[in-house]
């Protein structure tokens, strides 16, 4: 999709990474709850899973309470 090149998603993604970080500095996995302490092993993760029906629904696609940082390796769980 190229929605996840996208300057809006990519943007939203920046934001979330530098809000969500605990008082050590660490982004926090929502799926095991271990720091991701590589920046390239951070994931943004719909929770309502993209669709063509809803990708250009912001609401859904670029709502930061719909995404979830998560490590690469526990988003293909």
């Amino acid at each position: 999709m190229g929605f996840y090149q996208s300057k809006p998603w990519i943007n939203l993604l920046n934001v979330l990474k530098n809000e969500r970080v605990n008082s050590a500095g660490e982004i926090i996995c929502e799926y095991c709850g271990k720091p991701i302490t590589k920046k390239y092993d951070c994931i943004g993760h719909h929770k309502i899973p993209l669709t063509e029906s809803n990708i250009n629904n912001a609401e859904i696609s670029l709502n930061p309470d719909n995404i979830a940082l998560v490590h690469h390796v526990c988003h293909n769980h």
